[in-house]
């Protein structure tokens, strides 16, 4: 699926497929710098029912957020600063986040050397044929459902 979506859009996605999250779910955001990912981020865990501050973690990697009342564990990574091998990996505890249960966004995943072998969903954002448009496209990787 390919849409064409403003802001609020890419937001009402975030939302509709954080309805439907389940333990072990991954969501590779990927685009180019200021696309939308972190946009897209951070409406998926408000609509999971952070209240305050939800920042990018370009700086810190992984944010960690409790969804009260669910048992769900969301973890927000950041990949930019990284080269994504897989020591690296290792070193840094993701590969143990990839194989929990916890919920995992991870932007810039064209940074893991495998992202694409793996189960989860792959939410593309390029920029729109309008200044406040983005191309949006959602690709499930069924691969261990």
């Amino acid at each position: 699926m390919t849409k064409e979506l403003d802001v609020s859009g890419l937001e009402e996605l975030a939302c509709e497929l954080a309805a439907a999250v389940k333990p072990g779910d991954r969501y590779f955001l990927s685009g180019p710098l200021g696309a939308g990912k972190s946009t897209f981020a951070r409406a998926f865990i408000r609509c999971l029912g952070v209240e305050g501050a939800i920042p990018s973690p370009t700086f810190i990697m992984d944010s960690v957020y409790s969804i009260r009342g669910s048992g769900l564990v969301v973890h927000h990574i950041d990949l930019y600063r990284l080269e994504g091998r897989r020591e690296e990996m290792q070193m840094l505890g993701f590969e143990e986040i990839l194989d929990s249960e916890a919920v995992v966004l991870i932007e810039w995943p064209e940074r893991m050397e495998d992202y694409r072998e793996r189960r989860g969903c792959t939410v593309s954002i390029s920029n729109g044929v309008t200044p406040n448009s983005r191309r949006v496209k959602v690709e499930w990787n069924l691969a261990g459902y």
